[in-house]
């Protein structure tokens, strides 16, 4: 209660009544009241006590909550993985156990003793022609380079700009297998633009196929690699009519059966389906003899042979269904043989991740849900491996780099005359090697 106080003749008197002696007592009182202190005694902090507390108890609000956070996303997150649907179908498939490193696969170091040439100049050099002096090749931009005495030069562009990168592929094109017709023209098959006959004089092109039209009413995805028969007569493989290049690893992990053989047919101009039901179908060679096609099954790590004359004609038949990496290309060695490139390798009693997966249709939908392939890759061990084959499909020659430090895979062997040119899709040079300068041991 507030006083307050009137002076009058009789001395001072409490407004609100009583005498002045009262008055005076109370007031001394209160003031008594305001300075007195609550005494503090030495190790007495019981006046922090209720702050500190409170800290405690917000911190450990705190902490309960991050548990239910962390046991809600454990408990979420399976869930969310299983309900998101995978960007694969996987198709259940087997491989035999790779082959054991032995006899003609016995490791060696002989492409350690190739040379990158080119090296931060070319990007992506899957398919290569070499004719004397002349050097051809596609890249990943696009470009199909003519390398004459060390000078590179843009012979020609079959699509249209902007290049780079993962959404301007397919205008810009990316040129993989090509070949020299004995007329001196270079075939070249862009994955997603067509068939082209370019002069390698002027640079200039058009177009003999376009990947628009449908083939066996479906349209080629992926256009990969081709073969030329002295009649003209061009072979080519479609990969897939499900997934184009971009998406190559999606079709390695899904282990579907869309890809196919197709022929152009010189005359008429037309394009006729020949094989189909392939995992994979990319490098394909004529024999020599122009009697069968050697075709390289990628996913199924095997090399199918296909008889276009004599007794067997028109069947398919496995000539080796377990070679020893993922095989790429398929090209005719100097020596009578054929080499393929290996893109990955297949060796018993190493983890080979193709083999783990291949059984395992539910692991690898599971994979392509939550981890980039990329990602993947480049965690796996790099080993550079190319092979030759004889026309049976027998391994006859290797050819190594177990660190895979100057080769680390191969797409492509270009041979003339013993040296040796490796392409690859994703690295930024050629290599070579003189073969014929080291000592060979024959099978």
């Amino acid at each position: 209660m507030q006083f307050s106080f009137i002076c009058s003749k009789s001395g001072i008197e409490e407004e609100a009544g009583g005498s002045p002696s009262d008055a005076l007592a109370k007031m001394n009182q209160g003031r008594s009241d305001v300075r007195q202190r609550r005494p503090v005694y030495k190790g007495d902090n019981s006046y922090q006590d209720e702050p500190k507390k409170s800290r405690a108890h917000s911190s450990d609000k705190w902490k309960s909550a991050a548990c239910i956070a962390l046991l809600l996303a454990f408990i979420l997150t399976p869930v969310v993985i299983l309900l998101t649907p995978s960007p694969i179908d996987p198709v259940y498939f087997t491989l035999p156990e790779p082959p054991e490193f032995e006899g003609v696969l016995e490791p060696n170091n002989l492409l350690q003793k190739s040379e990158r040439i080119f090296e931060n100049e070319i990007s992506g050099p899957e398919s290569i022609v070499v004719d004397g002096d002349h050097i051809y090749t596609g890249t990943a931009d696009g470009k199909i380079l003519h390398i004459y005495k060390g000078e590179i030069s843009v012979l020609a562009k079959l699509g249209k700009g902007p290049c780079g990168g993962f959404d301007n592929e397919p205008t810009c094109g990316r040129p993989l297998g090509m070949r020299l017709t004995k007329e001196g023209y270079l075939i070249v098959i862009d994955t997603y633009l067509g068939l082209f006959k370019v002069n390698v004089a002027t640079g200039d092109h058009y177009q003999l196929y376009s990947a628009e039209i449908p083939v066996n009413g479906k349209r080629p995805r992926f256009l990969n690699d081709l073969t030329i028969a002295e009649d003209g007569t061009i072979y080519m493989t479609d990969s897939s009519t499900k997934w184009d290049r971009r998406h190559n690893r999606h079709q390695i992990m899904e282990g579907e059966v869309s890809g196919r053989v197709l022929i152009y047919d010189p005359k008429s101009q037309e394009v006729t389906e020949l094989i189909n039901s392939m995992s994979f179908a990319n490098g394909i060679q004529l024999t020599r003899s122009e009697e069968a096609l050697l075709i390289c099954e990628t996913t199924r790590a095997r090399l199918l042979k296909y008889h276009l004359k004599g007794p067997k004609k028109g069947s398919l038949e496995v000539i080796n269904n377990n070679l020893p990496g993922i095989p790429d290309n398929i090209r005719r060695s100097s020596t009578g043989g054929y080499w393929i490139g290996m893109a990955l390798i297949r060796k018993k009693n190493k983890i080979s991740f193709i083999d783990y997966c291949a059984e395992k249709p539910w692991l690898r939908a599971l994979i392509m849900k939550v981890v980039s392939m990329d990602l993947v890759l480049q965690y796996l061990p790099k080993y550079g491996l190319v092979v030759e084959v004889n026309e049976e499909g027998k391994v006859i020659q290797s050819l190594h780099d177990p660190t895979g430090q100057v080769i680390p895979a191969v797409s492509e062997v270009e041979d003339k005359d013993g040296v040796l040119y490796f392409g690859s899709y994703n690295l930024p040079y050629l290599g070579r090697l003189y073969l014929q300068r080291y000592k060979k041991t024959k099978h």
